[in-house]
């Protein structure tokens, strides 16, 4: 016998109680895995059988469940370089239930021990322990590893652990083939886990298992399913700690700041957070726009602690972004004392000293924000102060080098305006008045309009504005496919483009297009929240969709936003009529 045996466990198989056996016997397996990882006295590994197909055409899949003959076993197990292999059938025949265990010594390929273990009624959470201490007294070995405890007190919670980790199984399976077969699977997988922490109060095992599965959410990027999750584990277990400040990271990943801080703030009440989560959680409240709790935070980092600088540079940032030039550069020094600064503070620096117009340091602190790797909108800054101080050579130099690097998006789109504004002064206010005469509607206004934007398009092709006024003068001409094009050039300039987003939707709908008018028009509502506009059109095109209950909400809110809105109102009594259309029907 070797000195640290190895052994390699075969997911158990089942004889007759249904599919749900076999879920329980192949993660009582995954079970004993797990219990002996970081035992020093003994090293289980896990066996995957994997059956490949008859023809390239097949998929191959794996055998979940087995109980192999001896020599078999040793053939699994003398891959995975072991010295044993442990095989397992989970019997169920009338009241009966019992588990065959057999242990196989590679060497000799041979079962050097076997043992019947009868499982009562209510007592299968028993037996992962009881298989546990048998394995160890039949390798001789005396485990460190708490082999007598029960991870959950309860069979129902036992039951529904087991299923929960099969589905986890299913989920990693379907994946690659089967997305939403996947996604079906995980959320089976959390119910479980959550049914399971329920069921027993005391136990940290289904806790783990949804800290685990919305840990590796960050990397699937799909985090609804966990965070709904976690959610109900707070309110289950007030005093998780590890559950809390999870949902907080996944609450940050997806934008939701309010309720990152909530989740911080109640794992910082269950424990005080270390201090570089305290850093964070006041940069998340200084987003948020609440100053004072994030000044509040900060204040209590001591000088010694390794986030001081980290806390001093986000106290200058604040008190810059407040106009407070003393402050922030008190922090400011204390910051650079402590060895941290970024392109963030000396750009904050330069936009406080911009709007004091001290446009000579403005231009200083924010050449020295791009010295620190700050990104294209820093440039941007810096070319606006240029301007500002009359160097128009010099912002002009900026704004190509900016653009020669940055070819879409917001920031570049931003200064290929100013660009043009700089190179032709006077198309480009023909460009405002002709954008006005579009919008207007003035039928006979709209060639001119469309000259123009010609015109520009011609001296700068990738001039967002002008494909804009375009597709607004296709739009006004009823020409919803060129309106269409038009507004797509745009999204492909600056993806995203609130306005863009919109008139591509009223273009779709115009097309009667309606699922991608639906996600333009949603896509433009959620960037422009307080758009009571945005938010009744997009209202307006879940009603063409049938979607009533959505189209309600959306339709109230506008309303909310703007009583006096007569589209707003006139899309409510359209709502109001399809209704009372699916009443008469339902």
């Amino acid at each position: 016998m070797t000195a640290r045996p190895v052994v390699a466990v075969v997911p158990f198989g089942a004889r007759a109680g249904g599919p749900v056996s076999g879920a329980w016997a192949r993660q009582l397996a995954r079970r004993l895995v797990d219990r002996f990882a970081g035992e020093p006295a003994l090293e289980l590994r896990p066996v995957f059988l994997v059956a490949m197909p008859e023809a390239t055409s097949d998929a191959g899949y794996l055998v979940f469940g087995s109980s192999p003959a001896p020599d078999l076993a040793a053939g699994y197990a003398e891959s995975l370089g072991a010295s044993h292999a442990l095989t397992a059938t989970l019997r169920e025949e009338g009241a009966r239930r019992a588990l065959d265990l057999v242990l196989v010594e590679v060497r000799t390929r041979q079962a050097a021990a076997t043992t019947t273990l009868d499982i009562p009624g209510g007592t299968l959470h028993e037996v992962e322990p009881r298989a546990a201490a048998w394995l160890a007294s039949a390798l001789d070995i005396r485990p460190v590893t708490d082999v007598s405890t029960p991870v959950v007190a309860t069979e129902a919670a036992y039951t529904t652990l087991l299923e929960a980790m099969d589905e986890e199984v299913n989920a990693t399976l379907l994946r690659q083939n089967d997305p939403a077969a996947a996604d079906a699977a995980l959320e089976r997988a959390l119910a479980g886990h959550l049914a399971a922490a329920r069921a027993d109060p005391a136990s940290a095992t289904p806790e783990e298992r949804i800290l685990v599965l919305a840990a590796e959410s960050i990397d699937r990027g799909s985090m609804a399913a966990e965070i709904a999750a976690l959610e109900q584990l707070t309110e289950a277990r007030p005093r998780a700690w590890r559950a809390h400040y999870l949902l907080g990271q996944l609450r940050t990943e997806t934008g939701d700041t309010n309720g990152a801080i909530l989740a911080f703030e109640h794992a910082h009440a269950v424990r005080p957070l270390p201090d570089p989560d305290i850093v964070r959680l006041a940069e998340l409240y200084a987003n948020a726009g609440a100053v004072a709790p994030a000044l509040a935070h900060l204040r209590r980092i001591a000088a010694g602690s390794a986030a001081y600088g980290q806390a001093q540079e986000l106290l200058a940032i604040i008190a810059f972004q407040r106009g407070d030039l003393t402050a922030g550069e008190e922090a400011f020094r204390r910051a650079v004392g402590a060895g941290t600064t970024s392109w963030e503070l000396h750009a904050a620096h330069g936009a406080a000293r911009h709007a004091r117009g001290e446009t000579a340091e403005a231009a200083s602190r924010y050449r020295d924000a791009l010295a620190a790797g700050g990104p294209a909108v820093v440039r941007l800054n810096l070319a606006r102060v240029l301007l500002a101080m009359g160097e128009r050579e010099a912002a002009l130099r900026e704004l190509d080098a900016l653009l020669a690097t940055e070819r879409a998006g917001e920031v570049a789109g931003l200064a290929r305006r100013l660009r043009f504004g700089l190179i032709d002064p006077q198309l480009e206010r023909e460009l405002e008045r002709a954008g006005q005469a579009a919008l207007a509607g003035d039928m006979a206004a709209l060639d001119d309009a469309a000259a123009v934007f010609a015109r520009v398009l011609a001296s700068d092709p990738d001039l967002w504005e002008a494909h804009f006024g375009l597709g607004i003068v296709a739009r006004q001409r009823a020409d919803a496919a060129a309106a269409e094009r038009a507004f797509r050039h745009v999204l492909e300039l600056w993806p995203d483009q609130p306005d863009a987003l919109h008139e591509l939707g009223v273009a779709l709908l115009m097309r009667d297009d309606r699922p991608a008018a639906l996600a333009a028009l949603d896509r433009a509502a959620a960037l422009r929240p307080d758009d009571a506009a945005y938010v009744a059109d997009a209202g307006f095109a879940h009603l063409r969709a049938g979607d009533l209950a959505t189209a309600r909400l959306q339709l109230e809110r506008a309303a909310g936003l703007d009583a006096q809105d007569p589209i707003t109102t006139s899309y409510l009594v359209e709502l109001g009529r399809a209704e009372a259309e699916a009443r008469r029907h339902g």
